[in-house]
């Protein structure tokens, strides 16, 4: 098996939003934060992986873990040169003279890129992450202005849907008078496996004009793959997805499946040697995925992206 070079750890599960299209109330356990020594403990354990890209996040708000500049810390002790991921809803307060001020600007020492959840605008925006608020966000931005945020670069990731397309030219004006940095534009998923995407009018209802004023205006900002196959899955290889009970799955993108082990009963190696992580991987290889991956948004946005000339690769 190929060595992990891209690691999805979550080290907490505890969120300040209900976003629309999140399921997390369906698949998380109790609310965690996962402590320094399991942590310690989950570093020891793929320490020797070759790691090149690594996102802490997951079901939670990853700066609600009330020692995350340690978590970050440490790992960028264990791992040096990868680059380093963190997505954030911006849904607190940074103010000067917070803890919360405090545990960011450590953090963002030791983060390479910060992406910045922004859906939508005012109230398409508290729409979709109720029960978010605007002037939050706003605030936020504005405290933002003030961290010394060294060499962590810092981007919008927006998620499009049928009802926030319109408002993309907005967060254009926000993400200027901010100095934000890049605009990532996703097409909006589902990550429940026992629905497509074709079931959600949000994420499968967009009309011509609308697709017309995406590829028009904003092709260059839309991440993802035009042509997909199952053995283009880049998971099964040499990903690592795992949940803040250390519990592993195979991909981010099914958040309901059960778990293949637990990294603190088996070593990953173990876990993915073993036959149920195997069918999965033999399925993609082989193009023939297992009834895990057959409402993959990967395979399934495919279409759209072509629709929209999003680059194969």
């Amino acid at each position: 098996m190929q060595p992990i070079t891209y690691a999805y750890l979550e080290t907490t599960n505890y969120c300040n939003l209900d976003c629309s299209f999140c399921n997390r109330k369906d698949v998380i356990g109790p609310l965690k934060h996962i402590s320094l020594d399991n942590w310690a403990h989950v570093l020891k354990k793929i320490g020797h992986f070759p790691i090149k890209e690594a996102k802490l996040m997951g079901m939670g708000e990853p700066l609600l873990h009330p020692k995350f500049d340690q978590i970050t810390e440490m790992f960028k002790e264990t791992f040096p040169e990868c680059f380093v991921i963190v997505a954030t809803n911006c849904q607190y307060t940074i103010s000067k003279g917070t803890m919360m001020r405090q545990v960011f600007e450590r953090s963002v020492k030791n983060i390479d890129m910060l992406y910045l959840s922004i859906d939508g605008y005012e109230e398409t925006y508290e729409r979709d992450r109720a029960p978010a608020k605007w002037p939050r966000l706003i605030k936020f931005l504005e405290d933002l202005a003030g961290v010394d945020i060294g060499k962590c670069a810092i981007v919008v990731n927006y998620v499009v849907n049928k009802h926030n397309v319109y408002d993309i030219p907005k967060v254009e004006k926000l993400i200027e008078k901010y100095s934000l940095g890049e605009l990532r534009i996703n097409i909006a998923q589902i990550w429940d496996p026992s629905i497509t995407l074709a079931d959600d009018e949000r994420t499968w209802g967009y009309d011509k004009e609308q697709l017309e004023f995406l590829k028009s205006n904003y092709q260059h900002a839309i991440k993802g793959r035009s042509k997909w196959e199952y053995n283009d899955c880049f998971w099964v290889k040499n990903g690592l997805y795992m949940t803040v009970d250390g519990d592993i799955k195979a991909c981010c993108m099914n958040t309901a499946a059960r778990p293949f082990g637990n990294i603190f009963e088996k070593s990953f190696d173990e876990i993915r040697s073993e036959d149920n992580y195997q069918n999965v991987r033999r399925g993609c290889l082989d193009n023939n995925p297992t009834k895990h991956c057959e409402h993959c948004s990967y395979k399934e946005l495919a279409p759209l992206l072509d629709s929209l000339g999003i680059p194969s690769d």
